[in-house]
């Protein structure tokens, strides 16, 4: 993967730039949908073989590229040169062929045959000099005559490149301009390595020390490795623009809540091309550990770092133990490490400090939080509904909160290793010895580092309620649980009454809320089998489902209300071969059938308003309506789009009068969710997954045809934000045929939108 790359934009006759911004606008406006439309052509050959097949055959080549892009096979090169050779003489039509153009093109230079990689990457400049896989050909066009001593042709491809007006500023041309600098007798035709850049693969740094720096962190403090010599370090290559780093984001933060207080810290190395951006994200997603924005990219060089994210494990000794670590394996990885840390004779020089003492509050009021701050944090869980889970608990039993609805509940967040938790147990068990058989159950969430010291000490105490430990820490996550001990005090209605961080008198909260239970009768609610579905073709399992999923979400009063949404969001396009393109930044103004999309790139503004019937292209201050006949299939599809917003989606489930089927289970990211078919206004169906722990929209899978093929679309929805008491799903990434990603930098429910925004002759004046 590439970095900074940059923004460009062609400036072409009216239908490219309205093709082009409706397949801009499919990502910004919470569609889920990111095809490139100007290459959307279908497959022109000669031969009879299917568009599966084709398909099939393109996608063979691009799995036979990937093996490579790491090594040098000869025998992988070769069936790589004859797969691609047969694919362009075949199907020179097909929408992807420049990559393939490019494939030939590398393999051949690969396997020394340079003489021919030229022809081949000049025959697709020629054809089309325009094609999304041109600018890297460029560039390798002008390695391979660089390889063959021909340094003017070279400098001729380098120019052409530089200066062209579609990717003359992204990173291959970057890569062309440094190489210009150079002598041309030095010119080898290999890619320059930054200054300081390290030589070694990064594979092949594991077990070797790892390389130290000394710079300023972004509170104005020392940086070193050596600060840190006696814990276990976590280097994280990252940036607030990568999809791929944002959703590894939540395991990092998992790890390090768990880990931080036994030798363990996270340095955080952030190739953001600002520093405010990234400065406010950590703020925001309150990202304790230690960060430094690597402007010149010195560390990264140091590291030899390619793409991010890029991780780096350090034991205590300053020696890089594991790379390449996502997900679970992260976790592990940390866990052994810093478990044979731990174990070794503490180490007493000065340096070694724990990682907790490192992270100091900053100096601006603001931005310090007090305990008094945090607990006031917790009150904002007060009077709504507590959410729902499925776990199994230490007896093995199915838990939930619904299994206890008309009963008080204490939701109690505790560890064996705890002080102030094992503190507050004497209190715990007298509330429950004298309030358990008056409609009172405890329910203790554990985040004891595993599972035995929890056991021993629950059969120790006789601590006679449910317990469940929280392994992974998701009911944790869940609760936003900022510090033990921690407890949630719900009503028989499943609503939070009282939420408290640290000590509280228990017994008098619990004494209050048992008495008003006991003084109503409670009417347990009604479910599906209770009642008739007033729409047959809505299934009782979906109903519930849905139900859930509405009180997950806000309530139905609360997503009924939202008329109006403002989103403001970053959009980056991911291309085969991982490098990254920055395309550019939005603002999307929404109605429940209407919307507005203003595309900011460079010093140019291009907007396209949709009315609710009729759709416009607002160019220089003009609108200019599409032809209806023209436009069907992006009116339906625009149509669906926002029929697929989750917050008026799940209001319009909840009536019950929309065909839902449940379909039953699935993974999503290793987490359960139950499968929901619906039907969209187009016609087209649509599968929704929800949650079955958070009861959270996290997927949605349809298909989209807009005028030129069909195609599969997904969008996964992350990272929950809390707005006027509406949960939204603030990171959203698209998957198709390429990949494109909407990291959503800002969502408002705003009420005050201004109707004239739609209006095509308001816009005119």
């Amino acid at each position: 993967m590439f970095f900074q790359n940059q923004t460009t934009l062609i400036q072409k006759k009216f239908t490219s730039i309205f093709v082009r911004n409706l397949s801009i606008l499919t990502v910004v406006v919470l569609l889920g949908f990111c095809a490139d439309l100007a290459n959307a052509d279908s497959a022109q050959t000669s031969t009879n073989v299917s568009p599966a097949k084709i398909g099939f055959k393109y996608q063979e080549i691009k799995a036979i590229a990937k093996k490579l892009n790491n090594q040098s096979a000869p025998e992988e090169l070769e069936k790589l040169v004859e797969k691609s050779t047969y694919f362009i003489a075949s199907f020179p039509e097909y929408k992807r062929v420049d990559e393939v153009y490019y494939r030939l093109g590398n393999a051949l230079f690969r396997l020394e045959r340079v003489e021919e990689s030229i022809k081949v990457f000049e025959e697709l400049d020629k054809k089309d000099p325009d094609a999304r896989w041109v600018a890297p050909i460029l560039l390798e066009l002008g390695l391979a005559y660089d390889k063959l001593g021909k340094h003017d042709k070279a400098d001729e491809a380098y120019n052409k490149l530089i200066n062209h007006s579609k990717y003359g500023e992204r990173s291959y041309a970057q890569h062309a301009k440094t190489i210009l600098e150079q002598d041309k007798a030095s010119r080898k035709g290999e890619l320059p390595k930054p200054p300081g850049a390290s030589s070694t693969p990064v594979s092949e740094l594991v077990g070797k020390p790892a390389p130290d720096f000394l710079v300023t962190d972004l509170k104005g403090e020392e940086l070193t490795l050596e600060k840190y010599r006696g814990q276990v370090v976590l280097l994280d290559f990252w940036a607030t623009w990568c999809g791929p780093c944002i959703r590894e984001l939540p395991n990092v933060k998992r790890t390090y809540e768990k880990y931080k207080d036994q030798k363990f810290q996270i340095i955080g190395i952030s190739l953001d091309r600002s520093q405010q951006p990234l400065e406010a994200f950590i703020e925001r997603e309150g990202l304790a550990w230690v960060h430094y924005w690597d402007k010149s990219q010195k560390i990264t060089n140091q590291y030899g770092v390619r793409g991010i994210p890029s991780v780096f494990l350090i034991d205590g000794e300053g020696v890089i133990r594991k790379t390449n670590l996502r997900g679970h394996s992260l976790e592990t990885a940390v866990a052994e490490l810093v478990k044979e840390n731990l174990a070794k004779p503490t180490d007493t020089r000065p340096k070694s400090i724990p990682a907790t003492k490192l992270i100091k509050p900053s100096s601006t009021p603001q931005k310090t939080e007090s305990l008094e701050s945090l607990k006031a944090k917790m009150n904002e869980w007060v009077g709504k509904p507590a959410p729902d889970f499925e776990v199994t608990d230490l007896k093995g039993e199915e838990l939930t909160l619904k299994k206890f609805r008309g009963q008080v509940v204490l939701l109690d967040f505790w560890a064996t290793w705890c002080g102030p938790c094992l503190v507050e147990m004497p209190k715990v068990k007298k509330t429950y010895e004298k309030y358990k058989d008056q409609k009172f159950q405890i329910i203790g969430i554990s985040r004891d580092n595993s599972k035995t010291p929890l056991e021993a000490y629950v059969e120790k105490e006789g601590l006679a309620w449910i317990n469940y430990w929280d392994e992974n820490g998701k009911l944790t996550d869940l609760y936003k649980v900022i510090g033990f001990p921690t407890t949630f005090l719900i009503d028989g209605a499943g609503v939070i009454r009282k939420a408290s961080l640290g000590g509280s008198d228990v017994e008098t909260a619990v004494a209050e809320l048992v008495k008003e239970n006991l003084a109503k009768p409670y009417l347990p609610e009604k479910t599906t089998s209770d009642s008739p579905v007033d729409n047959p073709k809505v299934d009782a399992k979906a109903k519930e489902i849905i139900d859930a999923a509405v009180a997950a979400h806000g309530g139905l009063d609360k997503l009924a209300a939202v008329k109006n949404i403002v989103i403001e969001s970053h959009s980056f396009e991911h291309f085969p071969d991982d490098s990254v393109q920055d395309e550019g930044q939005s603002k999307t103004y929404y109605y429940t059938n209407k919307f507005r999309n203003d595309w900011y790139i460079r010093d140019s503004v291009e907007s396209l308003i949709f009315d609710g019937d009729s759709l416009f292209q607002l160019t220089n201050g003009e609108a200019k309506p599409i032809p209806q006949e023209r436009a069907k299939s992006f009116v339906d599809y625009f149509k669906d789009s926002i029929f697929r917003e989750p917050i008026w989606l799940l209001a319009k489930l909840s009536q019950n009068d929309i065909p839902v089927q449940y379909l039953g289970t699935e993974n999503v990211k290793g987490v359960p969710a139950f499968v929901l078919l619906v039907t969209q206004p187009s016609g087209k169906e649509l599968k929704i997954f929800i949650s079955k722990e958070t009861r959270y929209v996290v997927q949605f899978k349809h298909s989209i045809d807009m005028g030129r093929e069909t195609e599969n679309a997904e969008t996964v929805f992350e990272d929950y934000r809390d707005v006027d008491g509406i949960k939204i799903a603030y990171h959203r990434t698209t998957k198709s045929f390429e990949h494109r990603e909407t990291l959503i930098t800002d969502i408002k429910l705003n009420t005050e939108i201004d109707e004239t925004l739609f209006s095509p002759k308001e816009a005119n004046e």
